[in-house]
């Protein structure tokens, strides 16, 4: 009987240390999920445009494997993501964003072409799916009420902004008239937008279109040089570009007529395809050119030698604005909501705060909200050189066209 009394009292103490002990240790006895940031990427890996998606996606996967080893990724939550290749389709795109919903349940999106999602855009808006998008972008898509958030910048605005700085140094005793050289897709009208706040500027715009596809620019080039213009945008990827430079110089217009670039030249790539031909010649972009020796400048050439082994330096780094927008909205969710209870909506909701991010001398400015779901504020002009860019004054505050503010 005392032996028996013995085994039950131990028995009862050991019983109780197994319910106190975790108690005591300040921890559940269940294991704490890990924290985790699951983003859905889309885009045409095959299709119109995958030389320029592809390259994207490898340069955001790079981004995310330096942010989970070396930053233990976003306040201690791993970074997982999936891509999907819309295949450059509507169609595609729309099984992409089916596939990633219902497979993978992202805590938001990353669309390297918004206009294909247009058809699903009341779709997208119902599941409160966050869309980051990265190239030209659709008004459409943007009209309230609206998920969609974009980390390029609109065509119209950086028109607006090319003039603005344009006119702060004009020395002429009538204002420009200035040669709009746009390709023949619906994104190469939206430079209209801008029309009526730029001519309450006193300037006007003499366009021209060409098909996007188009090797050979001289008739364009001609009948702007012809109509007199003392200066030319032109809205162009960069195999556009490198057949401007081609027939501009050819033509002997350099040193007569400046030839300017819009946003979506990449410089890096220009320079690899005309080499000391851009020489001279101008372009602006959201980014600061690497020379200017930012920090976001440094964070880039470091998660390429970290993720991929090369010693990489890039005047285009949309992908440090993403990473700078991602971070800070997850990180006010969660001072919104806390970890637990983080989903889309409270993502939605912290982005739509954010009135100011810090994008590391990337951009002058990164902000969104309700009144504004343009993220990018201003451009910074660029000039060419045999090897690089360098900075032509400060940055430039954009007229909010695109989102109709300023006409």
């Amino acid at each position: 009987m005392k032996n028996w009394r013995m085994r039950t009292s131990v028995l009862l103490v050991m019983v109780a240390l197994l319910m106190v002990l975790p108690l005591a240790l300040g921890c559940s006895a269940q294991a704490p999920t890990a924290r985790e940031v699951k983003i859905g990427i889309m885009g045409g890996q095959t299709g119109p445009a995958a030389s320029s998606v592809v390259p994207m996606f490898e340069e955001l996967e790079h981004m995310f494997k330096y942010m989970n080893e070396v930053e233990k990724g976003i306040d201690g939550a791993k970074i997982s993501w999936r891509i999907v290749d819309n295949k450059g389709t509507p169609e595609g795109a729309i099984l992409a964003y089916k596939d990633l919903r219902d497979g993978f349940k992202p805590l938001f999106y990353i669309a390297v072409e918004d206009y294909y999602y247009l058809g699903i855009k009341d779709m997208i808006a119902g599941d409160q799916a966050v869309m980051f998008t990265m190239s030209a972008i659709n008004p459409q898509c943007y009209l309230p009420p609206s998920v969609f958030y974009s980390i390029s910048l609109p065509i119209s605005d950086g028109l607006a902004g090319f003039v603005k700085w344009v006119l702060s140094d004009w020395k002429g005793s009538n204002k420009p008239r200035i040669g709009v050289l746009h390709w023949d897709l619906p994104s190469g009208m939206q430079y209209r937008m801008a029309e009526s706040w730029i001519r309450k500027q006193g300037v006007e715009l003499v366009p021209v279109q060409f098909p996007i596809a188009l090797m050979d620019l001289k008739p364009q080039l001609i009948k702007l040089r012809d109509a007199n213009v003392d200066l030319i945008w032109m809205m162009a990827i960069s195999p556009n570009a490198a057949v401007a430079v081609r027939d501009f110089r050819g033509l002997g217009m350099a040193g007569k007529t400046p030839l300017y670039f819009n946003e979506y030249v990449e410089p890096d790539v220009l320079l690899g395809l005309v080499g000391e031909g851009a020489d001279g010649l101008y372009s602006y972009r959201s980014e600061s050119p690497y020379a200017d020796n930012t920090q976001s400048a440094k964070l880039f050439t470091q998660i390429w030698k970290y993720s991929a082994n090369k010693d990489k330096k890039s005047d285009n780094r949309i992908t440090i604005t993403m990473k700078a927008a991602m971070t800070a909205a997850v990180k006010q969710a969660v001072a919104d909501v806390g970890w637990d209870k983080l989903d889309r909506a409270a993502f939605q909701k912290a982005l739509d705060k954010l009135t100011n991010i810090d994008t590391w001398g990337n951009t002058k400015n990164l902000s969104f909200g309700p009144s504004k779901r343009i993220g990018v504020s201003a451009i910074k002009m660029g000039k060419y050189t045999k090897t690089g860019r360098v900075s032509v004054g400060d940055w430039i505050e954009l007229p909010r066209t695109f989102e109709g503010v300023d006409k």
